[in-house]
């Protein structure tokens, strides 16, 4: 399924209401970036959720696991990161480390 067919239609007005909700939401509560990541990306600084979406500190809603690793537009928690934080994570997936026995 191509990047085109993953955002378009329903499922993106759906993320498009939930980004804007966590937008929200961050503001109120003053959440900082990467707040509850599972995989523990963000720099955990305040974000400035009036900032222009082009500034590289502005809100941007991250999906855990990155649409071209497999992840879903709807149904993941959704992150908040700065613009600049969400660029460096890109695609990049949480790593298992196990030990030989």
């Amino acid at each position: 399924m191509g990047s085109d067919k993953i955002r378009d239609g329903v499922g993106h007005r759906a993320y498009r209401r939930k980004q804007a909700a966590l937008k929200r939401r961050t503001a109120r509560e003053n959440l900082p970036c990467g707040y509850s990541s599972p995989s523990g990306w963000g720099c955990g600084e305040h974000i400035d959720t009036t900032l222009p979406s082009t500034d590289r500190w502005s809100f941007t809603a991250d999906h855990d696991i990155a649409l071209g690793n497999g992840g879903t537009l709807l149904g993941q928690v959704l992150v908040p990161m700065h613009r600049r934080c969400n660029s460096l994570k890109s695609d990049n997936a949480a790593t298992e480390i196990w030990t030989a026995t």
